[in-house]
């Protein structure tokens, strides 16, 4: 009996290290690699950041990346690709210029700050995405022409539109006209 007991404690020890390890293994993060600011992926990918933050708002429109504070590497979680983490300060003074898109929430003001970018590059090497730990936000308030204004600014759409949004508010008479022009 003490032998069997002895033999089934041996067989759980064994089991619960095998699992321990295995857990190890499967919670292990890919290691990130240092790189320099300047290595030719990192300024492609922290152009890519760029362009891929500047579509996620109107008020990023004229958002700059002033200095590229650190960059490293690591393989992709799903071994598909490589990860960019970049640690970027941007400015923005936001003015909402036209056009404003119609669901827009377009702050007007300033932004300084340090934002940490992660850009997905996929092997084939096209870029998939970007994560940011923080949205930029401005210091300002919304524009009149976004359905989050509450102030006593009145909002001109005229000034907000497109030449194909324009040209559809057009009157009869001048509608020729602008469809000459387009």
């Amino acid at each position: 009996l003490k032998e069997t007991m002895a033999r089934i404690l041996t067989l759980v020890a064994v089991f619960l290290l095998a699992l321990l390890a295995l857990a190890t293994v499967e919670g292990a993060k890919p290691k990130r690699k240092q790189v320099g600011v300047t290595d030719e992926e990192v300024v492609k990918a922290k152009e890519f950041a760029l362009a891929e933050i500047v579509k996620l708002s109107d008020s990023y429109r004229d958002m700059k990346i002033t200095k590229v504070i650190s960059a490293e590497t690591a393989r992709s979680a799903f071994a598909d690709g490589t990860n960019f983490f970049l640690k970027m300060e941007l400015e923005c003074k936001s003015v909402c210029a036209a056009p404003l898109s119609p669901a827009s929430t377009c702050r007007r003001g300033h932004y300084k700050g340090v934002n940490e970018i992660i850009v997905f590059e996929k092997d084939d090497g096209h870029y998939d995405g970007i994560a940011i730990d923080e949205f930029p936000q401005m210091d300002g308030e919304y524009h009149p022409c976004t359905p989050s204004y509450k102030g006593p600014e009145k909002c001109n759409p005229a000034e907000h539109r497109t030449p194909e949004q324009a040209a559809l508010f057009l009157d009869d008479d001048e509608e020729d006209a602008a469809k000459d022009e387009l």
